[in-house]
């Protein structure tokens, strides 16, 4: 059963992915990602409500083999850095994507469960995430973030991911920094592998 279900999402994601470099998210209709996966309807609705959740959920499987290895130990500049590449790998699919005024959006998607991974890091290090205030710093930054990151996309990501995140650093707040960057690079070079990181995605 379980194998079936990952044949079909896959099949599923595949379709959509196909559509993806061709039509925004907003153009698709859910007749079309069936057509283009050989899925059949029925199969499409067991598994998700519509075509947003469908690309929302594929972009949760991206953040669990990118930025939540954080939680496995993986360094943070790491995984980060390996979620940017992602997105800039399969730019075309990701501009498609990113432009909808949808409320289940995968920008408010992304905005949601950013924010519910650097409120779950700071849980997790005893800081009050009820604090109006330490809600407000994370949302800031996450928001901030996403939206660098979606002019980025749609601008071609012609700039160094690198770049990218030293502009991302810079608002996330000191006294979180060090949560997620224990220690800084340690052989002085700032970009060994990617930049000292902040928030978003």
């Amino acid at each position: 059963m379980m194998m079936e279900q990952n044949i079909s999402e896959a099949l599923l994601f595949k379709g959509l992915s196909e559509l993806l470099h061709k039509k925004t998210i907003d153009k698709l209709s859910v007749t079309d990602i069936i057509k283009a996966s050989g899925v059949s309807r029925a199969t499409f609705y067991r598994y998700y409500t519509d075509k947003y959740d469908l690309l929302n959920s594929n972009y949760k499987k991206i953040l669990e083999n990118t930025l939540f290895r954080f939680d496995e130990g993986i360094p943070w500049r790491d995984t980060q850095y390996q979620l940017y590449q992602e997105l800039k790998d399969n730019l075309k699919l990701f501009q498609n994507a990113i432009r909808s005024s949808d409320v289940n959006s995968l920008k408010n998607y992304i905005f949601t469960i950013s924010m519910d991974f650097f409120l779950g890091v700071l849980k997790k290090n005893k800081v009050d995430i009820h604090d109006w205030k330490v809600r407000k710093k994370i949302e800031a930054c996450v928001y901030g973030n996403l939206e660098i990151t979606v002019i980025w996309i749609l601008e071609g990501a012609e700039e160094p991911i690198k770049d990218l995140m030293e502009v991302m650093n810079a608002v996330l707040p000191s006294e979180f920094r060090r949560y997620f960057i224990p220690d800084e690079q340690e052989n002085g070079d700032r970009y060994s592998l990617c930049s000292d990181d902040c928030c978003f995605v």
